[in-house]
């Protein structure tokens, strides 16, 4: 009898050895990935603004965010070198008033400069006709916390572009079409290098875009396409508030979006910052980025 009974006894003592083995060559389930946070902004400051009205925004977008694109301000960009050397902010605004005009701050505590440029694009109207001449203008940070490379990436397409998603036949209307192109390419290359922020007041409203599909508009060169490629705020979150500028969406926050298996960095929500002097709104997105 003991020994008809010890026998299954013995069957399931080596059974169980053989599952701790093989479960001991198995790869170890990965425990999560450890994240950290900031915040990154756009915001058009309208250039006619009053000194006082300029500074209530600019301090409004920046106690907001980490990471800012601006536009309209090159003719501040003296009060800009200022102001960022006295609160500890990075600031980029080459050239004169145009290609200053798009200028990227960063949080020194948070973030070292790498690298950093500025592309000329195209003369909307022509060579020094109005509209003035456009740059995609960048800088590519180190994130201190995380020790990853984020790239950002800011610009402000020419107005008068579109009617209810369709495009204006003007020259103005090639010139931001080759513009958005430009930053399309410019992102392409940059996510080689690391994460990508694109931000900036591109005159093409999100909704009125999607609904038209213009093949050389925002939607369609950035969103439209399978992953990788950029996403913008409104894509993954819905369209918030009345807009960013009356009420249209026109000023956006993109990242480049990657398989799920190769995305280091999130986006994860984003919000519309009211209270400007400025004629348009701010939009601050939050992101996670893998430590």
């Amino acid at each position: 009898m003991s020994t008809t009974t010890c026998r299954p006894a013995r069957a399931l003592g080596a059974l169980a050895a053989a599952i701790a083995l093989v479960a001991a060559l198995l790869p170890a389930t990965p425990a999560a990935a450890a994240t950290t946070a900031f915040r990154a902004a756009t915001l058009n400051i309208y250039n006619g603004l009053s000194q006082a009205d300029f500074a209530h925004d600019l301090n409004l977008i920046a106690s907001r965010a980490d990471l800012v694109g601006l536009n309209e301000v090159g003719n501040r960009k003296d009060f800009l070198e200022s102001w960022a050397a006295d609160n500890g902010w990075w600031l980029y605004a080459p050239g004169g008033t145009n290609q200053a005009g798009e200028a990227l701050i960063a949080r020194r505590s948070m973030f070292d400069v790498r690298d950093k440029g500025s592309i000329f694009v195209c003369d909307t109207n022509g060579p020094g006709e109005v509209p003035p001449a456009r740059y995609n203008n960048w800088v590519t940070y180190r994130h201190k916390a995380s020790g990853r490379t984020v790239t950002h990436i800011n610009a402000h397409a020419v107005a008068g572009i579109e009617n209810a998603g369709q495009p204006e036949d003007l020259p103005r209307t090639r010139c931001a079409e080759a513009q958005f192109q430009g930053l399309k390419d410019l992102a392409v290359d940059k996510q080689g290098q690391g994460q990508v922020i694109v931000s900036g007041d591109l005159n093409v409203d999100f909704s009125a875009d999607r609904g038209y599909g213009y093949a050389k508009f925002p939607w369609r060169v950035f969103e439209a396409n399978e992953l990788p490629n950029l996403r913008s705020t409104y894509n993954l979150y819905g369209e918030k508030g009345a807009g960013t500028h009356g009420n249209r969406h026109i000023d956006y926050i993109y990242f480049w979006k990657r398989l799920p298996e190769y995305q280091l960095m999130w986006m994860t929500g984003y919000d519309i910052v009211g209270g400007t002097a400025s004629d348009h709104n701010g939009v601050v997105a939050t992101f996670t980025i893998q430590t």
